[in-house]
């Protein structure tokens, strides 16, 4: 698949998943469904978030490394966008409950940066 082709089916799974994202906070009602609402309102903004984040950070790595080859790119980006994401719904999820807090936002951030720094180091070593 070329690069052009993977970007345009990124960026309109992305689309979609900001459309399904939309729906379900216009359209869904948290006390009549339940569990259903809370389950598709964070899945359809992980995945959303995923998608825009891949492209935005691939945007930016081909910025800063212009050297660098794009196919050698997606993967960092996917992986670090990943992150973020999971970063975004995790915290989201404990304001729903309300536990979070700035040390444990900080925490957070800490854990997802040593799990960077690990895969990185790991990568290298093989």
């Amino acid at each position: 698949m070329s690069l052009s082709k993977y970007f345009i089916l990124l960026g309109l799974c992305t689309a979609f998943c900001w459309f399904a994202f939309f729906l379900v906070v216009f359209l869904m009602n948290p006390h009549e469904t339940g569990f259903l609402a809370f389950l598709l309102f964070y899945l359809s903004l992980g995945f959303a978030t995923l998608g825009s984040a891949s492209i935005f950070v691939f945007w930016i790595k081909t910025r800063v490394n212009k050297d660098e080859m794009p196919h050698k790119l997606i993967k960092s980006s996917t992986r670090q966008a990943f992150v973020i994401a999971l970063l975004i719904v995790i915290a989201l999820l404990l304001q729903s409950f309300r536990l979070l807090t700035w040390w444990n936002l900080l925490i957070l951030i800490f854990v997802a940066g040593a799990a960077e720094t690990i895969l990185i180091s790991a990568k290298r070593d093989t």
